[in-house]
């Protein structure tokens, strides 16, 4: 599983830094890539971006880091 922290970015470079991320790790069928914040409302754009890509995802909280950890695309319509 690949780890990109996002504690120390905010919002839109972090979503930025998240796109980059999975354009260069097209193929997710295989693995996951686990997504640290410093707070929940960081999350709020990535989490409304991976929606409408219709990414499946995991949302966890670990001491004083949140995590999302995301598995992988579903394929088809535009539809999820």
């Amino acid at each position: 599983m690949n780890v990109l922290d996002l504690r120390s970015i905010r919002c839109p470079l972090a979503l930025v830094t998240l796109k980059r991320e999975l354009i260069s790790t097209d193929d997710m069928k295989n693995s996951s890539l686990k997504l640290l914040f410093s707070t929940e409302p960081a999350m709020s754009d990535i989490i409304l971006y991976l929606n409408k890509k219709c990414y499946q995802y995991q949302l966890m909280e670990e001491g004083e880091v949140f995590a999302l950890i995301i598995f992988n695309r579903k394929k088809g319509n535009s539809k999820c």
